[in-house]
């Protein structure tokens, strides 16, 4: 009976051993079949493709810098251009910068004069035609682009219009201090006339440039400085030069 006992104890702990290790499972149910887990494949992002300058047009690259393209070349160095219906400049470089009309009607005419500021001078005293009555700028509205607009559409103006002209040239052409000075002269009457004459600063120095001035000096017999370049300091030194009325004026930066 003792060793029935035993036997029969070995048994059941065999039996509770191995159901302790099985998994147990519903009738009917089946063991899971292992899962298998996919590789995620991320796609290579494909490049969008460089954008290419136009035959004809403007361009902007992708750093924000915009080109001038002309029968498939790129335009560099111009003080003025117009392109549909706007004006610009473009540096040596090739960049395009936007302008007002004023400057790039300047930088179109100092173009044609190669750049040079004495023919610019030239073109103001000599193209530009004596005609008085050329309007006045609108309230707000800066006068030394008014009367250069004027002058450079119309071929004609006054002495503000043909100081005007030559003052936005000597910005275009990068000069920082340039301004249109609206004052008087003494007339042969004896009375102050008004006039108008252009100022650019370099350096210490403030140079005269008159472009009526000039036009007198070329249909009378005074003697007379040509008008280009000069100080107040040569006022009245043997150059029949206009004796300006220099304490009241008023200066216009263009």
């Amino acid at each position: 009976m003792r060793k029935f006992t035993k036997s029969l104890a070995a048994i059941l702990s065999l039996t509770m051993t191995l159901s302790m290790g099985m998994p147990v499972f519903a009738e009917g149910e089946a063991a899971a079949p292992s899962q298998k887990v996919e590789a995620t494949v991320t796609p290579t992002p494909t490049e969008a493709p460089v954008a290419q300058p136009p035959k004809n047009g403007l361009f902007t690259n992708e750093a924000g810098k915009t080109y001038y393209y002309k029968n498939g070349k790129m335009v560099k160095n111009k003080y003025g251009i117009k392109i549909k219906g706007k004006y610009y400049r473009i540096s040596k470089k090739g960049i395009v910068t936007k302008v007002s009309t004023a400057e790039g009607l300047a930088g179109i005419r100092l173009d044609k004069c190669g750049g040079d500021l004495k023919k610019a001078f030239t073109w103001s005293s000599t193209k530009i035609k004596y005609f008085a009555n050329v309007g006045k700028p609108k309230k707000g509205q800066n006068e030394v682009e008014y009367y250069a607009t004027y002058g450079f559409r119309n071929g004609r103006g006054d002495c503000y219009v043909m100081a005007a002209t030559f003052c936005m040239m000597a910005k275009v052409k990068g000069n920082k201090t340039v301004y249109m000075v609206k004052g008087t002269v003494p007339q042969a009457n004896g009375k102050n006339g008004a006039h108008g004459w252009c100022e650019v600063k370099n350096g210490k120095k403030t140079y005269v440039y008159d472009p009526n001035f000039a036009y007198t000096f070329r249909n009378t017999s005074v003697k007379h400085h040509s008008g280009y370049k000069f100080t107040y300091s040569m006022l009245g030194k043997g150059y029949g030069l206009y004796r300006y009325n220099l304490k009241k004026v008023k200066r216009i930066k263009a």
